[in-house]
């Protein structure tokens, strides 16, 4: 898939092509890792590695420097850099009030308890999710969450790009 014109060249003009990031900082920290197109151009196989690597990283609450452990993880996978960046922001503070009470509870089953209790939990003791039995609970929620949107993201992404047809030579 090529990248529309008008991208290509705001791409240019903010010195984002492979010619200017030539002997760059990041090209000497990172070699030519950095300059592979797998890393920007979109293809099936690196937005299914972003996603894979990204969503864990996005479901993880309170981390700091998100986008530099997305940026790390997709240099490590060669995955879409633009992709797993971008995946960091559905991890704001609008975004909270979903994704961290749908961990917590993941986290409260993970951990063997009951639907019944959590959800009395929940709605009655709000003094307790402010304890570090919370936090716990929280993190190992998110894990799994992060776990299972990456995987099952991974697949669908993998599966349902259409490819372009083959060529007649």
């Amino acid at each position: 898939m090529r990248l529309p014109l008008k991208t290509l060249r705001w791409l240019h003009r903010q010195k984002l092509s492979r010619r200017h990031m030539r002997g760059s900082r990041l090209h000497r920290w990172f070699g030519d890792r950095v300059l592979a197109k797998d890393l920007w151009l979109p293809t099936h196989q690196s937005l299914a590695r972003a996603w894979l690597v990204g969503f864990p990283i996005t479901v993880t609450p309170f981390l700091p420097l998100q986008s530099v452990f997305a940026t790390i993880a997709a240099l490590m996978v060669r995955g879409n850099l633009l992709l797993c960046i971008a995946m960091q922001f559905l991890s704001t503070p609008l975004t909270a009030p979903v994704h961290l009470p749908v961990c917590y509870f993941v986290g409260e089953l993970v951990r063997g308890r009951g639907i019944a209790r959590v959800w009395q939990g929940v709605t009655e003791e709000t003094s307790s999710l402010l304890s570090g039995d919370a936090a716990i609970s929280l993190y190992v929620g998110s894990v799994v969450v992060g776990l299972l949107g990456g995987v099952i993201g991974y697949a669908v992404l993998f599966h349902t790009w259409r490819r372009r047809p083959a060529r007649a030579r």
